[in-house]
Order: C-alpha cells, then sequence, then structure tokens
C-alpha cells in the first residue's frame, strides 16, 4: 500500500457515499447523462476515477475497475470465464519453494521471510480466484441465470458455463497435488509446511466441488431446454389460432340466424358473491326469502348419540411353517461359503438323501435341481455377487444351442 494513506481512502469512500444514488443509476442504467445541476458532481467522480466519458457525448459510465468490484460484490457473473493456468501456478509456487530453500539452507532470515510471504499471496490469490469462480458458478445455477430475461439467453449462458467448468476440470485433473509433497521433503520450518499441506487439501476438497457442479449445470441446461421447447409449442399455438380466426367463437354465436336450435345456449350469467339490494327485479323474491326466514322459530332437535360396542378378538398366534427343503438349499449356500469349494447339487442330494428318507423327506433330483437354482434366483444382489451358479450338462442332438442340465454348482466367487 506505498503510496496511499488511510486519509486518501477514506476520502474515496466518503466521495462513493455522498454520491452513491447517481453511482448507482451509472451501474443499473449502464450510464448516466450530464446536466448543469450534475456537472460539477460528475467531473469530480470523473477524477477520483470512478466514472468515465462514454462514447455518446454528454455520458458517463463507471470505470472497469469499480463496475468489477461491484460486480464482484452483487455477484454478478463475469469473473467465471477467468481461466485458471494450475500449470503456470505450480511453476511458480515450485520456483519461490526453492528460492525459500536455498534461503533457509544459508540462514539467510530476511530473504527467507521474503520469499514465504511471497508464497503466501500467491497461495491465497490462487484459492481466492478459483473459489471465486466456482462460487459465480454456483450462484448462477441457482439463480437460473437471473442476470438474463428470455430463455434462449439463459441456456446459452447455461452451455457457456458448462464448457468452461468442463476444460477446467480437465485443466485441474491434469494436476497430481501429491507431488506437491516433494516441496516439504527437507527439514523445512513448520508454518512453511502447513502452507503446503493446506493447499494440498484445498485442491483436493476442489475437484469433487467442481464436478458437483457441473452435473448441477447439466441438470439446468436440462430443465431450460424443456421449458423452451414448451414456450416454442406455446408460441406456435398462438401464431396459430391469430392465423386462423375461424377457431375464436363469437360471443354473440347463439344470435346466429344459421345457428342449429340444438346447439343455442343462453348468454353467461353474471354471477357475483353477494345480493344487489338496488336490483328491482329480484326486491320481492328477496323481502319473501328474508320473512321466511324469520318465521323460522322451530328449535332444531338434538339427536341421541348412537353408540356400540366394539368387541376385541383375542389375537390368533400363527404357526410359522417352514420348508424342509428350502432349508437344505440354504445348508448348501452356507456348504459353499464356508468350504470355499465348488458344491454340487447331486452330490449334496446323495450325501445327506438317507438322512432326509429317515426324517420323511423325499424329493427327486429333478426337483431338487430345480429347487437350488430356484432358491438362488431370490438371492439378494449382494448375495448373488458373492456367489456363482455353474450349470452342467450335455448338447442335444440335432437340436442346435440347445443343452440339457443334469446338475449344477455352487462356486465362491
Amino acid at each position: 500500500m506505498a503510496g496511499y494513506d488511510a486519509g486518501q481512502v477514506a476520502e474515496l469512500l466518503r466521495k462513493i457515499g455522498s454520491h452513491d444514488e447517481l453511482l448507482a443509476n451509472a451501474y443499473v442504467y449502464g450510464s448516466v447523462v450530464t446536466d448543469q445541476a450534475e456537472q460539477r458532481t460528475i467531473n469530480l467522480l470523473h477524477k477520483a476515477g470512478l466514472l468515465r466519458p462514454d462514447d455518446e457525448p454528454g455520458e458517463f459510465r463507471l470505470t472497469t475497475d469499480f463496475k468489477r468490484m461491484l460486480n464482484r460484490l452483487m455477484r454478478k457473473q463475469s469473473s467465471y470465464r477467468q481461466l485458471t493456468d494450475m500449470g503456470k501456478v505450480i511453476e511458480a509456487l515450485d520456483e519461490t519453494v526453492y528460492d525459500f530453500q536455498q534461503a533457509v539452507q544459508a540462514k539467510q532470515s530476511d530473504d527467507a521471510e521474503f520469499y514465504l510471504d511471497q508464497l503466501d499471496d500467491l497461495l491465497y490469490e490462487t484459492k481466492d480466484g478459483l473459489n471465486t469462480n466456482l462460487e459465480n458458478m454456483h450462484y448462477a445455477i441457482v439463480s437460473q441465470f437471473g442476470f438474463v430475461s428470455t430463455l434462449t439467453n439463459k441456456i446459452r449462458q447455461n452451455e457457456r458455463y458448462l464448457n468452461h467448468a468442463q476444460n477446467l476440470l480437465t485443466e485441474l485433473q491434469q494436476i497430481d497435488p501429491e507431488s506437491c509433497y516433494e516441496w516439504i521433503n527437507w527439514p523445512c520450518p513448520n508454518d512453511f509446511a502447513r502452507k503446503i499441506t493446506g493447499f494440498i487439501y484445498w485442491f483436493n476438497q476442489t475437484l469433487p466441488r467442481l464436478r458437483f457442479i457441473i452435473d448441477n449445470m447439466r441438470l439446468s441446461l436440462f430443465r431450460l431446454r424443456r421449458d423452451e421447447k414448451q414456450a416454442s409449442q406455446l408460441r406456435n399455438m398462438a401464431r396459430y389460432l391469430r392465423q386462423h380466426p375461424e377457431f375464436e367463437l363469437k360471443e354473440q354465436l347463439f344470435e346466429e340466424p344459421g345457428f342449429p336450435e340444438s346447439l343455442k345456449f343462453a348468454p353467461a350469467m353474471n354471477l357475483c358473491s353477494y345480493v344487489d339490494p338496488h336490483n328491482t327485479a329480484i326486491e320481492t323474491p328477496l323481502m319473501n326469502l328474508v320473512q321466511s326466514l324469520r318465521k323460522q322459530n322451530n328449535q332444531p332437535v338434538n339427536k341421541q348419540r348412537e353408540s356400540a360396542t366394539v368387541v376385541i378378538s383375542s389375537i390368533e398366534k400363527l404357526v410359522y411353517e417352514s420348508d424342509f427343503f428350502e432349508e437344505q438349499s440354504d445348508s448348501l449356500f452356507e456348504q459353499a461359503i464356508e468350504t470355499e469349494q465348488p458344491v454340487s447339487a447331486i452330490a449334496f442330494w446323495q450325501k445327506y438323501q438317507l438322512d432326509w428318507v429317515r426324517q420323511n423327506q423325499h424329493i427327486h433330483p429333478k426337483a431338487w435341481i430345480e429347487l437350488v437354482f430356484s432358491c438362488y434366483c431370490k438371492l439378494t444382489n449382494d448375495q448373488q455377487a458373492a456367489l456363482d451358479i455353474k450349470m452342467i450338462g450335455s448338447a442335444d442332438v440335432g437340436v442346435p444351442d440347445n443343452y440339457t442340465y443334469n446338475d449344477l454348482e455352487i462356486i465362491l466367487r
């Protein structure tokens, strides 16, 4: 801040605060026109570097620096196009780190402090610029690109934002942040190591955030294109109806002499939510209605509330019935998991057939294979991902691509 003091900054801020309405009009409407009353004020602001002459005589606009500051504070989308060349940033950081390392090893404390401050400024500008870039893109999506009004311009801005974000993601993905750990692969000071590790952590957090913004941009672009298509259809329908007035119904259509009798209808009734007492046509029926209401002196009869009892039956306990052979198929799957070896359905059936007969349980081998296959199909996706099924059979003679299966195996993947 050499060359400036607090008094000059305060004077500039007072000028902005004293002429806030004039500067706001120049920012919102693009320019202001000078007149005799404001000529002195505009000259003062021009001298202070807040206004500049426009192409048209007598008109003034905001200066670029002042307008850029207002755009950033008002979250106008102007800085999203600023591509961050991370390759050049990494090269500059590498040079600064090398200078700092040489100064520390040579015990040049003043130079080391200078390079450390330079590194801190470079890291802050890099993170601040990219964060502002991402914040502007996120704000544009949330506000549905509110800085433009038509759907066509919104779609165009969304496409530009998406293209910029994709290019930025491609550029950032070419940087390997893990290689930055080589900068602290020496007996470096703690402050220096903390800055480098903080930069690496920030960089790793930026890529998922940018991918999230890109996904939201794609979704926003899809919605805007759908809205534009619907708006285009409505415009085409309105244009067609204007070009074909025969589709418009006349208000006095029911009075046309050639209109069919079966299609005639009475004119629309004027409905209102109150009674107009000044209408003489309804005076007599209205008085009769009021008199009839006054004569109703009969009190309404309160009917006794009917009551009834609710009978709650006892809770019936249901006995769980399990299928014997489905439990045996589960045992087959468990055996394949425990032994980590393929288990054949026929071999399992032959092994436990005598035990099943003792329990009065009988099943045919073909039915057993079909039951095991059915139980495998009923497994969850995670269970099927852990177990594999292999059909064992032979090709049918004379029938291409047809097989007869006589066994299957359950294999743990």
